[in-house]
C-alpha cells in the first residue's frame, strides 16, 4: 500500500487546486531563463490543443526534459513523478504545486494509473515519458505500455514531442547544465487507438498504436538532432 501522505488520487486532486497560479509564474520564468540559457526554441506549440485532455509523449534524454516541455507549452501540465521525489515537506508541496503525482516505478502502480485517468477525464494535459526513464543516444528505445493503454481507455489524443539538444547540456551523470542551444519540437496529435462498442481494446491494437508512435517520435527525434547539427540513429548502429 501507498503510505498515507504519497495517495496518488489526493495529490492529483490537491495539485489541480495548488498549481494554477503558482505555475503561472514559475512557467513563464522557466520560459525566461531557458530561452536566454539554452537558445530554447520551439516550434509546433499549436499542434497542443489548447482544451481537452490530451496526452504529451516526449522523447527523454536528461532531467531538463520536464521543466522544458513544462515552460514550453501553453496550459498547465500534469506529471508523473517518482514516488522519492515526494520526500519531506517542502519538497511534496513544490512536486503538487507543478502539478505532479507520484508513481511507484518498482510496480504496476493502479492507484496512480486511477490519478491519471482522473487528469484527462478532467480535461487537463497529461505528460507521459513513453520510453519511461531517461535513456542516452539517437535511438528511441521500445515504448512502455502505458501511453497507449491510458490513451484507449480516456480516449484522448496523444501528442509527440521531441527534445533535441538536452543530452549535450545535462545527460544522465551530468549535474550542472551546460549552455547548449535545445529545440522543442511538437508533432501532430495522434488519435487515440480504436476501442469495440463496449469500450474495450485489443492487445494488437495497443501494440500497432506503440509502433506507429515509436515510428513517429524517431522520425522528428532525427530531425531535430539534424537542425542542431547533431548525428541522428543509424539503424546500422549497435544497439
Amino acid at each position: 500500500m501507498n503510505p498515507p501522505d504519497l495517495r496518488p488520487e489526493e495529490l492529483e486532486v490537491k495539485g489541480r487546486a495548488a498549481g494554477v497560479v503558482f505555475h503561472f509564474f514559475v512557467q513563464r520564468l522557466a520560459r525566461a531563463v531557458f530561452g536566454a540559457y539554452f537558445r530554447c526554441y520551439t516550434r509546433g506549440r499549436r499542434n497542443l490543443p489548447s482544451k481537452g485532455g490530451v496526452i504529451i509523449a516526449p522523447t527523454h534524454r536528461s532531467n531538463l526534459d520536464t521543466p522544458l516541455v513544462g515552460a514550453s507549452a501553453g496550459r498547465h501540465l500534469r506529471y508523473f513523478a517518482k514516488s522519492g521525489l515526494f520526500r519531506g515537506p517542502v519538497a511534496k508541496w513544490f512536486m503538487v504545486a507543478m502539478g505532479a503525482f507520484p508513481v511507484r516505478r518498482e510496480m504496476v502502480d493502479r492507484s496512480a494509473l486511477r490519478a491519471a485517468l482522473t487528469v484527462l477525464e478532467a480535461g487537463q494535459p497529461l505528460v507521459v515519458f513513453p520510453e519511461g526513464e531517461r535513456k542516452s543516444g539517437t535511438r528511441i528505445h521500445p515504448l512502455l505500455d502505458g501511453v497507449a493503454w491510458l490513451a484507449a481507455k480516456s480516449q484522448v489524443p496523444v501528442v509527440p514531442v521531441a527534445i533535441g539538444g538536452t543530452e549535450r547540456a545535462m545527460g544522465i551523470g551530468v549535474r550542472m547544465p551546460r549552455p547548449r542551444t535545445v529545440r522543442i519540437v511538437w508533432g501532430e496529435p495522434l488519435a487515440p487507438p480504436a476501442v469495440d462498442d463496449r469500450g474495450r481494446q485489443s492487445r494488437e491494437s495497443l501494440i500497432q498504436y506503440s509502433a506507429e508512435l515509436h515510428k513517429i517520435l524517431q522520425r522528428m527525434f532525427d530531425e531535430v538532432q539534424q537542425e542542431l547539427g547533431l548525428p541522428g540513429w543509424d539503424p546500422g548502429d549497435p544497439e
